[in-house]
């Protein structure tokens, strides 16, 4: 792959544009707005599907760079940077023709890259990781062939996360609940939901170990799900996410609040928004809407002082785009004994 030009530092105007649609504008009536946008990536091509992490002091951005959002070839890039504005690229995951999907995650000592790679229809998922951002392992295998490994975390000391199978048939997808004690070898723990085109699919634990899983679903109705679960999770039990659409979403908890941050329908904006939704008593309540349109979303983010770093995709200059948001994280009310 060729080399592809970086914009360090590059700002752009931010705005909220106005709903119409009087559904979608319950949804999108949020309380604060971003203190900055910076687009980290253009070459006038498809950048997308982004993932961020703070590993040892530096920030590590990784995303899909190709032609369009179907090309069935690309490679996921890898950039750092000490302080979110200069940014330099430091590794090329290229495992088959189309890598996709970058998911992150860290220990103390090691940041691990998953990556669904396909070679037409076939997917497979595999891991590089590194412990100094220089040197990265020889890939490795994930779970079972067509399945995603999805936002997986570490709770408890035990690496978890969520493994949706690919196909163009929805009585053939579904999800697992799968888990790890090295990042590396995984085990089913039980099956989330099946047989309704279950797709990309959040993982969320709360203090007293009880599992919150946000589901999007590919086609149909509801397309987007709650489901819950207690130890030892054999057991989900499912609800409407009360809000118009999950996607490319992630689960994030800064300062003691849980925030989701998705895309969204916005039907009279070229079709798609990036929402930051608050997450408390079972509920969703938008808190945050970047500036993103068309093509989109697939948010994540990482907890800056009193601001998160949030990174994202956006077609709405014109071409597909990665930025990143600074955005003040919600002010914690003080409680008097």
């Amino acid at each position: 792959m060729k080399a592809i030009p970086i914009l360090t530092g590059v700002a752009c105007a931010v705005g909220l544009l106005a709903i119409t649609a009087r559904s979608v504008a319950q949804e999108t009536s949020t309380p604060v707005k971003p203190l900055e946008v910076r687009k980290v990536f253009a070459n006038g091509k498809h950048n997308a599907f982004t993932a961020l992490r703070r590993f040892k002091g530096d920030l590590y951005l990784a995303f899909r760079a190709s032609d369009s959002h179907e090309s069935a070839t690309a490679d996921v890039l890898v950039l750092r940077s000490k302080d979110g504005k200069d940014w330099k690229q430091v590794f090329t995951f290229d495992m088959a023709k189309d890598d996709r999907d970058p998911q992150m995650m860290v220990t103390d000592e090691r940041l691990f890259l998953y990556c669904p790679c396909m070679n037409g229809k076939q997917l497979t998922t595999w891991l590089r990781s590194t412990d100094d951002g220089e040197q990265w392992s020889e890939a490795v295998k994930i779970y079972k062939a067509q399945f995603i490994l999805w936002k997986p975390c570490l709770h408890d000391g035990v690496f978890f996360s969520t493994a949706h199978r690919k196909s163009n048939s929805g009585h053939d997808r579904e999800v697992h609940l799968v888990k790890s004690a090295d990042g590396v070898n995984w085990e089913k723990i039980s099956t989330i939901r099946s047989g309704n085109w279950e797709s990309e699919t959040t993982l969320h634990f709360e203090q007293n170990h009880h599992a919150v899983a946000f589901l999007r679903q590919k086609l149909g109705n509801p397309p987007a799900q709650v489901l819950e679960s207690d130890p030892p999770y054999s057991e989900w039990k499912a609800r409407p996410a009360d809000v118009s659409l999950l996607g490319g979403h992630s689960v994030h908890v800064f300062k003691g609040v849980t925030y989701l941050m998705s895309r969204f329908n916005k039907p009279d904006k070229g079709g798609f928004g990036s929402m930051i939704y608050t997450f408390a008593g079972g509920k969703l309540t938008p808190y945050c809407e970047l500036p993103a349109g068309g093509d989109c979303s697939y948010p994540e983010a990482v907890e800056d002082g009193a601001n998160m770093l949030v990174s994202y995709y956006s077609t709405h200059e014109g071409t597909t785009n990665i930025y990143l948001a600074t955005v003040p994280l919600k002010a914690q009310r003080s409680s008097s004994r």
